[in-house]
Protein backbone atom coordinates (compact mmCIF):
# COMPACT_ATOMS: atom_id res chain seq x y z
CA UNK A 1 0.00 0.00 0.00
CA UNK A 2 2.76 2.42 0.93
CA UNK A 3 4.68 1.63 -2.26
CA UNK A 4 1.54 2.35 -4.33
CA UNK A 5 0.92 5.66 -2.54
CA UNK A 6 4.57 6.67 -2.92
CA UNK A 7 4.50 5.84 -6.63
CA UNK A 8 1.25 7.60 -7.58
CA UNK A 9 0.96 10.53 -5.15
CA UNK A 10 1.97 13.15 -7.75
CA UNK A 11 0.27 11.66 -10.79
CA UNK A 12 -2.69 9.47 -11.48
CA UNK A 13 -2.52 5.81 -12.38
CA UNK A 14 -3.89 5.70 -15.93
CA UNK A 15 -5.70 2.45 -15.13
CA UNK A 16 -8.24 4.51 -13.13
CA UNK A 17 -10.55 7.42 -13.91
CA UNK A 18 -10.13 10.69 -12.05
CA UNK A 19 -13.04 12.45 -10.40
CA UNK A 20 -12.82 16.03 -11.60
CA UNK A 21 -9.90 17.01 -9.40
CA UNK A 22 -11.58 15.58 -6.30
CA UNK A 23 -9.74 12.29 -6.34
CA UNK A 24 -8.73 11.68 -2.71
CA UNK A 25 -11.01 8.74 -1.97
CA UNK A 26 -10.54 7.07 -5.34
CA UNK A 27 -6.78 7.25 -4.66
CA UNK A 28 -7.36 5.74 -1.22
CA UNK A 29 -9.46 2.96 -2.76
CA UNK A 30 -6.69 2.24 -5.26
CA UNK A 31 -4.23 1.99 -2.37
CA UNK A 32 -6.50 -0.42 -0.48
CA UNK A 33 -7.03 -2.55 -3.58
CA UNK A 34 -3.25 -2.65 -4.18
CA UNK A 35 -2.84 -3.72 -0.55
CA UNK A 36 -5.16 -6.66 -0.86
CA UNK A 37 -8.68 -5.45 -0.22
CA UNK A 38 -11.07 -7.49 -2.34
CA UNK A 39 -14.00 -5.81 -4.09
CA UNK A 40 -17.40 -6.24 -2.46
CA UNK A 41 -20.29 -6.46 -4.90
CA UNK A 42 -20.10 -5.25 -8.46
CA UNK A 43 -23.65 -4.90 -9.72
CA UNK A 44 -25.02 -1.62 -11.03
CA UNK A 45 -27.90 -1.83 -8.54
CA UNK A 46 -25.39 -2.03 -5.66
CA UNK A 47 -23.40 1.07 -6.59
CA UNK A 48 -25.31 3.52 -4.36
CA UNK A 49 -25.24 1.29 -1.26
CA UNK A 50 -22.52 1.80 1.34
CA UNK A 51 -22.47 -1.99 1.82
CA UNK A 52 -20.50 -2.46 -1.42
CA UNK A 53 -17.11 -1.31 -2.69
CA UNK A 54 -15.95 -1.88 -6.26
CA UNK A 55 -14.45 -0.26 -9.35
CA UNK A 56 -16.13 -0.80 -12.69
CA UNK A 57 -15.40 -0.07 -16.35
CA UNK A 58 -17.44 3.18 -16.23
CA UNK A 59 -18.69 5.57 -13.54
CA UNK A 60 -22.11 3.98 -13.65
CA UNK A 61 -20.53 0.61 -12.78
CA UNK A 62 -18.41 1.95 -9.90
CA UNK A 63 -19.67 2.11 -6.32
CA UNK A 64 -20.14 5.41 -4.52
CA UNK A 65 -17.88 3.99 -1.81
CA UNK A 66 -14.98 3.87 -4.27
CA UNK A 67 -14.79 7.63 -4.76
CA UNK A 68 -16.93 9.26 -2.07
CA UNK A 69 -15.24 10.00 1.27
CA UNK A 70 -18.45 9.74 3.31
CA UNK A 71 -19.51 6.56 1.52
CA UNK A 72 -16.04 5.00 1.95
CA UNK A 73 -16.18 5.79 5.68
CA UNK A 74 -19.46 3.90 6.13
CA UNK A 75 -18.28 0.94 4.07
CA UNK A 76 -14.93 0.65 5.87
CA UNK A 77 -16.13 1.14 9.46
CA UNK A 78 -19.74 -0.01 9.63
CA UNK A 79 -20.58 -2.41 6.84
CA UNK A 80 -17.38 -4.30 6.06
CA UNK A 81 -15.55 -3.64 9.34
CA UNK A 82 -12.30 -3.53 7.34
CA UNK A 83 -11.09 -0.64 9.49
CA UNK A 84 -11.31 0.16 13.18
CA UNK A 85 -11.73 3.64 14.67
CA UNK A 86 -8.81 5.07 16.59
CA UNK A 87 -9.18 7.46 19.52
CA UNK A 88 -6.49 9.91 18.48
CA UNK A 89 -4.82 10.93 15.22
CA UNK A 90 -1.43 10.47 16.88
CA UNK A 91 -2.21 6.73 17.20
CA UNK A 92 -2.07 6.41 13.41
CA UNK A 93 0.56 4.05 12.02
CA UNK A 94 1.88 3.59 8.49
CA UNK A 95 -0.91 2.17 6.26
CA UNK A 96 -3.70 3.69 8.37
CA UNK A 97 -6.28 6.20 7.12
CA UNK A 98 -7.28 9.68 8.24
CA UNK A 99 -10.47 11.32 7.03
CA UNK A 100 -11.67 14.87 7.58
CA UNK A 101 -15.01 16.61 8.07
CA UNK A 102 -13.83 20.14 7.23
CA UNK A 103 -17.11 21.87 8.14
CA UNK A 104 -18.13 19.79 11.16
CA UNK A 105 -21.42 19.01 9.45
CA UNK A 106 -21.22 15.24 9.97
CA UNK A 107 -20.18 14.61 6.37
CA UNK A 108 -16.70 13.22 5.69
CA UNK A 109 -15.10 15.41 3.01
CA UNK A 110 -11.55 14.16 2.51
CA UNK A 111 -9.47 10.97 2.72
CA UNK A 112 -5.72 10.61 3.41
CA UNK A 113 -3.33 7.68 3.81
CA UNK A 114 -0.46 7.36 6.30
CA UNK A 115 2.73 6.63 4.36
CA UNK A 116 5.10 6.82 7.30
CA UNK A 117 5.48 7.56 10.97
CA UNK A 118 8.65 9.36 12.00
CA UNK A 119 9.56 10.21 15.59
CA UNK A 120 6.01 9.49 16.65
CA UNK A 121 4.41 11.74 14.02
CA UNK A 122 2.22 10.28 11.24
CA UNK A 123 2.81 11.62 7.72
CA UNK A 124 0.00 11.58 5.19
CA UNK A 125 -0.21 11.27 1.43
CA UNK A 126 -3.29 12.11 -0.62
CA UNK A 127 -4.80 13.31 -3.88
CA UNK A 128 -7.02 16.29 -4.70
CA UNK A 129 -4.14 18.62 -3.85
CA UNK A 130 -1.52 15.96 -4.56
CA UNK A 131 0.52 15.81 -1.36
CA UNK A 132 3.23 13.45 -0.13
CA UNK A 133 4.30 12.85 3.46
CA UNK A 134 2.68 15.88 5.07
CA UNK A 135 2.87 15.88 8.85
CA UNK A 136 -0.41 15.32 10.68
CA UNK A 137 0.66 18.20 12.94
CA UNK A 138 0.77 20.55 9.94
CA UNK A 139 -2.54 19.28 8.58
CA UNK A 140 -4.24 19.82 11.94
CA UNK A 141 -2.73 23.29 12.37
CA UNK A 142 -3.90 24.21 8.84
CA UNK A 143 -7.45 23.04 9.68
CA UNK A 144 -8.03 23.68 13.39
CA UNK A 145 -11.83 23.39 13.28
CA UNK A 146 -11.99 20.02 11.53
CA UNK A 147 -13.39 16.78 12.92
CA UNK A 148 -10.97 13.91 12.31
CA UNK A 149 -11.71 10.23 11.76
CA UNK A 150 -8.69 7.99 12.20
CA UNK A 151 -8.86 4.36 11.02
CA UNK A 152 -6.64 1.36 11.62
CA UNK A 153 -6.52 -0.72 8.44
Amino acid sequence: MIAYADKYWDHHNSAYRTYGGNDCTSFLSQIMLAGGWKPAGGSIIQRTSNKYWFYGPTNIWTSYTWGGAENWYWFAIKHSKRTKSLRNVHDLLASDVLQADWNRNNVVDHSMFVTKKYRGVPYLTYHTSDTHNKSVKKIISDHPHTWWYAHRT
